[in-house]
């Protein structure tokens, strides 16, 4: 065949290039996808070996290319970056199968053979070379009498055993070929089994024969002999421990489902190279199978098992019951949905395994691999199989938990954002109560004034001071309106650097009225500081609530009502504000929890609890602190530090 091969790696080419030549291929080396195109145009070739991440157009786009579509080209697709999903999308793009990096020669073999024209023999078809050396062989001298089908008959003894063929000694005689009934002797028991047999070649050491039915109940006789004599097989577990091993990595790597499955169904199809493999996960509401991902399988298999009924057929029955089940001859089970024991027995599919794929007791999907091979599944095999699965439902459980997870950050963080903007309002609501007395005040002296005024007793001098107190008041009650609605109405998320000097003024004005209403005084210690990057109108909401807390401490406080507010460098990377007051302090068993929801000394009704824990959850969303204590003269201080900017 003429094998296009489109891949960036010059290395990688060079070796693709020499094995097709080896294989008897026509490899066309071209390292981007623009080339390749005109290639394409120019010579059609029989297949092409694709990879996705290429230098320009993609591997992705040269599949959905015009020009690649119309030739209808077979395209393996090898990668070894992309996920699941971009695996499945160049499946549903036209691909023929997707192979992951490292590739086993092997299994590139396996899938080009796929696009070969191989015409079928007539009569019955024998079991490759690979399948009979791959059963195990005892050395065992039997009497072996072979009778041809010519009518000839001579007597033997073997040479070895298996349960798939034998080799007989020579004796001096020459076999006709074709089919041949081998009667062979039991040892101990004198039993002969007549056995049909395929004539396989004579070399130097006698006569091989195969078995011609495997699945003549006569040949188990034959197949425990030979487990008898050789023992156990042994099973070579270095490959299963790699394939485990590699997924294991991709679970501890990542929390990409789509990454794991990749790797898994990639490992799963080297374990003895001959492997196909389908992973189908249920639906929500369980009453479908979806194919997920596959390596193998041609594209009309792909369609019938892209969605599957749970509970019918191979696959489905695995889904609903959580059994393992195998077959060594898949096309015989009575369970097969008819369209895919169609399709299997078309592509020659024999061994099969389907497992189940849980999460905590609960079933996910199905994990399959079928086998194009006459070889059944090992119980190692199977074993192999199950602990995939399990790998592949721990990391489905990953990968909910962690979802789950990051939706309940989510809400909480939500929630967080809820209750600072609910305290927000709150305090808005607390400063316009305070300022509506205010107001009221304000409104009471202009219009004291402006009647004064139209009663026109005072002289033109005494008029114009009228004049300038109305306007005075008007402009205070204006100001205490504007702070009102500039805190209420910002509600920016956007950090910059910002003065804490300018922030503290600011909250001082809105709050003075009321703390000069109720006889508390103002001390500011204010150091030129580095600015700090910050909400302005979340800085703002934690001197507001710390100021408030401070006037509501000192709301019964029969001594002097002092809030002393200060501002200075740390000598480090942050800076210091601290709100002190003068009042009772903060009682020794509300101090460890102060900053926690819902704490409060406040009368029913005055407070919810929930000023000081916004605060808190404000200062460390900047990085700072927020911490509390009892001043050594009386009273509380609270003492904020942010980091400046650089």
């Amino acid at each position: 065949m003429r094998v296009l091969v489109i891949d960036d790696d010059h290395a990688v080419c060079e070796v693709f290039g020499e094995f097709l030549h080896e294989i008897g291929h026509d490899p066309l080396i071209r390292h981007n996808a623009e080339t390749a195109l005109d290639t394409l145009r120019a010579e059609r070739p029989d297949a092409v070996l694709l990879d996705m991440c290429l230098p320009g157009m993609s591997g992705l786009d040269f599949l959905k290319h015009d020009t690649v579509r119309d030739l209808r080209v077979p395209i393996l697709v090898i990668s070894g970056r992309a996920t699941e999903s971009q695996a499945q999308e160049c499946l549903r793009a036209g691909a023929f199968d997707f192979i992951g990096k490292p590739v086993a020669l092997r299994r590139l073999q396996e899938a080009l053979a796929c696009f070969e024209s191989q015409p079928e023999a007539p009569g019955r078809s024998v079991d490759p070379p690979s399948d009979r050396r791959r059963a195990p062989r005892a050395i065992l001298a039997l009497p072996v009498r072979v009778h041809e089908q010519n009518g000839a008959a001579w007597e033997s003894k073997s040479v070895n055993l298996s349960a798939s063929g034998i080799k007989v000694q020579t004796n001096g005689s020459r076999h006709s070929g074709g089919t041949t009934t081998l009667s062979i002797m039991l040892p101990d028991s004198g039993t002969r089994l007549d056995v049909p047999s395929v004539f396989v070649r004579a070399d130097d050491d006698g006569h091989a024969f195969h078995f011609e039915d495997r699945d003549d109940e006569r040949l188990q006789q034959l197949g425990d002999l030979v487990r008898r004599t050789v023992g156990a097989p042994t099973v070579d577990v270095e490959p299963h421990v790699r394939i485990l091993h590699r997924i294991g990595e991709a679970i501890s790597a990542t929390l990409d489902v789509d990454e794991v499955l990749r790797i898994a169904l990639d490992a799963l199809t080297h374990v003895t190279g001959h492997e196909i493999s389908s992973l189908h996960l249920l639906s929500p509401d369980g009453a479908t199978l979806h194919l997920r991902g596959d390596r193998g399988l041609r594209p009309r298999l792909r369609e019938i098992n892209r969605v599957l009924p749970t509970g019918q057929g191979l696959i489905g029955g695995v889904a609903a019951t959580g059994k393992t089940l195998h077959w060594a001859h898949v096309s015989e089970s009575a369970d097969l949905l008819p369209a895919a024991r169609v399709a299997v027995t078309q592509e020659g599919i024999h061994a099969f395994v389907c497992v189940s794929i849980h999460s905590r007791g609960r079933i996910l999907g199905a994990l399959s691999l079928g086998r194009r091979t006459r070889e059944p599944f090992t119980e190692a095999e199977i074993a192999l199989v199950e602990a995939c699965a399990n790998q592949i439902g721990l990391a489905l459980q990953n990968a909910q938990l962690y979802s789950a997870t990051r939706r309940q950050l989510d809400d909480l963080k939500s929630a967080e954002a809820h209750l600072i903007e609910g305290e927000k309002l709150s305090t808005v609501g607390k400063l316009a109560a305070g300022l509506a007395h205010e107001t009221r005040n304000r409104l009471t002296v202009i219009l004291g004034q402006a009647e004064l005024l139209l009663m026109g007793s005072d002289d033109p001098i005494k008029s114009r001071e009228r004049l300038h107190t109305i306007v005075q008041e008007t402009s205070r009650a204006a100001q205490m309106l504007q702070n009102l609605l500039r805190f209420a109405g910002g509600n920016s998320t956007e950090r910059r650097p910002c003065r804490l000097e300018d922030q503290i003024q600011y909250v001082l004005e809105l709050k003075g009225h009321q703390l000069h209403r109720d006889g508390v005084q103002i001390v500011t210690e204010l150091e030129s500081v580095r600015p700090v990057l910050a909400d302005e109108t979340q800085i703002q909401q934690v001197l507001l609530n710390l100021v408030q807390n401070a006037h509501q401490a000192m709301a019964g406080h029969s001594g002097p009502r002092v809030i002393t507010v200060r501002l200075a460098e740390t000598g480090g990377a942050n800076v210091r504000l601290e709100v002190l007051d003068s009042g009772p302090g903060i009682h020794p068993n509300v101090l460890p929890r102060i900053f926690d929801a819902f704490t409060t000394t406040k009368a029913p009704g005055e407070g919810n609890g929930l000023g000081l824990w916004v605060s808190s959850a404000i200062v460390e969303q900047h990085q700072g602190s927020l911490r509390a204590t009892n001043r050594p003269e009386g009273g509380a201080a609270f003492v904020v530090e942010l980091p400046a900017v650089t």
